[in-house]
């Protein structure tokens, strides 16, 4: 098993009937790229034969992101949970193909499956939007630069013109 790789042998459901499972669960040390994981990443994997080859549906998985608040730059732990996916795994490559990256194929020579791209495109849509360490952070002072969830700064803050949204009611009244 490769670092990024969440690989299942699937040889014994070759022979079975179409609808036939098979349940794992895992917990495993991945690394993905641009994915900051700080702990194993934990699941169930349930595998079960279909006609065109194999449905694979990944429940409670579970792992923690090493992030970075987005207003005071302090590192934070986030915890991940995938509760549901599922994706198909075919055993041969269709004529018409929408999206090559939506594509999963078995590995016909092994009959293995790697989870890992389908694994790791789960966690990357699970990310919050914008990372911050607590609802109440004040970030950063934009003059000095302190963090002001530690220290008070006296710092003024001076909007631009511009970018205060009602700037244009004072040229209204000023023309009266």
């Amino acid at each position: 098993m490769s670092q990024s790789s969440l690989i299942i042998d699937v040889s014994p459901l070759m022979d079975k009937p179409t609808g036939t499972r098979e349940t794992y669960s895992f917990e495993i040390p991945l690394e993905f790229e641009n994915v900051p994981l700080s702990s194993n990443i934990s699941g169930k994997v349930e595998i079960m034969k279909i006609e065109e080859g194999f449905n694979a549906k990944i429940t409670e998985v579970k792992t923690t992101l090493e992030l970075v608040c987005h207003k005071c730059l302090k590192k934070i732990s986030q915890d991940v949970n995938v509760d549901m996916a599922e994706r198909q795994f075919l055993m041969e490559r269709p004529a018409e193909v929408r999206d090559e990256n939506d594509l999963y194929l078995v590995h016909k020579k092994d009959l293995t499956i790697d989870l890992g791209e389908f694994l790791r495109q789960e966690i990357i849509l699970h990310f919050p939007l914008i990372p911050v360490c607590s609802k109440s952070c004040k970030g950063l002072c934009s003059v000095c630069g302190k963090d002001r969830n530690k220290k008070n700064c006296h710092c003024r803050e001076e909007k631009i013109e511009e970018e205060k949204p009602l700037a244009i009611l004072k040229q209204l009244l000023k023309n009266k």
